[in-house]
């Protein structure tokens, strides 16, 4: 019983670390290289399902012994869908924003 805990730390710290970067990296290729992808957006909604995803994990990982892990996830993905759609428009709007400022530099700068 106490390898699964193993396993769920693991997870959850791969996950805690997997969300900021699967957030920031398309961020910073927009900002780098001026070129919109949108699949950025998406995968940038996508990090918030994984941190609710990790969380639950790391949840499942502090279960007592005498308790189910399993029962975090009947929490977890009903979260993780509802999640996705404040996640999407707040990746749409920052997305948007940066896009809009490198547009006014690239003006600004011709």
């Amino acid at each position: 019983m106490d390898r699964d805990r193993q396993t769920y730390r693991l997870v959850s710290r791969i996950g805690l670390v997997a969300a900021p970067a699967m957030f920031f990296l398309p961020l910073i290729y927009l900002m780098v290289t001026a070129d919109y992808q949108p699949w950025a957006v998406i995968r940038m909604t996508a990090a918030f399902a994984v941190l609710v995803s990790a969380s639950s994990f790391a949840a499942m990982a502090n279960t007592p012994p005498d308790k189910s892990p399993g029962t975090h996830q009947l929490w977890a993905v009903p979260v993780a869908i509802v999640v996705l759609f404040p996640g999407a428009v707040f990746s749409f709007g920052l997305a948007v924003m940066i896009v809009s400022l490198l547009s006014r530099a690239y003006a600004a700068s011709a």
